[in-house]
């Protein structure tokens, strides 16, 4: 699917964090807006990781390093030009 496709492209460039408790177990959600280029215009935390960012340190160092790794494999490859 779409989403596969784009997850896909972001986990080559992200690395977790060195010693996060349960890494297997941790999801960050994130909203990425891009441009039709592909090209990340924003990132951020989708509401539902807001709570756990601020309570977890172990989290918030995952997040911080997801949203890095959207930033670095901008722009995103073989998006659907319709979807924007």
């Amino acid at each position: 699917s779409e989403k596969d496709a784009i997850r896909s492209q972001i986990a080559k460039c992200w690395t977790v964090p060195a010693g996060a408790r349960n890494a297997h177990e941790l999801i960050v959600v994130l909203r990425v807006e891009v441009r039709q280029d592909g090209s990340v215009l924003q990132v951020t935390l989708a509401d539902k990781s807001k709570a756990r960012y601020g309570a977890d340190s172990f989290y918030r160092a995952a997040a911080d390093s997801a949203i890095r790794a959207v930033k670095m494999c901008s722009p995103l490859k073989d998006l659907p030009a319709d979807k924007y």
